[in-house]
């Protein structure tokens, strides 16, 4: 179970109201993997988005055609969240995610949270721009490991 006093914990629910993190915990779970879990795949359908309590998981994408060579892209830590794509259409997640050591994180089905913005615009808007800026945030690192790829060669 997750309670409104365990999101409070994390800055990407600052500010939400008493109400607004109720409605969030109702559809939130815990969810528990093994280093080495593959968390979610590249391509599939997105279903999830997570909240990483503890541990880390590795963002890695397909370096070729068949899926069997991946590249690390970024590690991530306590209170980051990853699988935002289970918000955002196509609803295909764009890389995959792997255990790199024992994780606990909190598990939001995307259908869930669609749902709940539905019903509740002002949350919608909040929690989608903290998507956004997550998604700048690493589309920025992601671009200075490229830049010092180039200028390295």
């Amino acid at each position: 179970m997750v309670t409104p006093e365990i999101l409070t914990a994390f800055p990407f629910f600052a500010g939400l109201s008493e109400t607004e993190l109720r409605s969030v915990s109702i559809i939130a779970n815990k969810a528990s993997f093994q280093r080495g879990d593959l968390m979610f795949r590249e391509d599939d359908i997105a279903h999830a988005l997570y909240l990483l309590i503890d541990g880390w998981v590795d963002i890695v994408v397909n370096t070729d055609a068949t899926g069997e060579q991946h590249e690390l892209v970024t590690t991530l830590s306590p209170g980051d969240i990853f699988g935002w794509s289970a918000l955002v259409d196509p609803y295909l997640y764009t890389g995959s995610a792997v255990c790199a050591s024992p994780v606990e994180a909190i598990e939001f089905k995307g259908a869930d949270l669609l749902g709940m913005f539905e019903l509740d615009p002002k949350l919608c808007c909040v929690i989608m721009r903290r998507v956004c800026q997550s998604i700048a945030d690493r589309l920025h690192a992601t671009r200075l490991q490229m830049v010092s790829l180039f200028v390295a060669h």
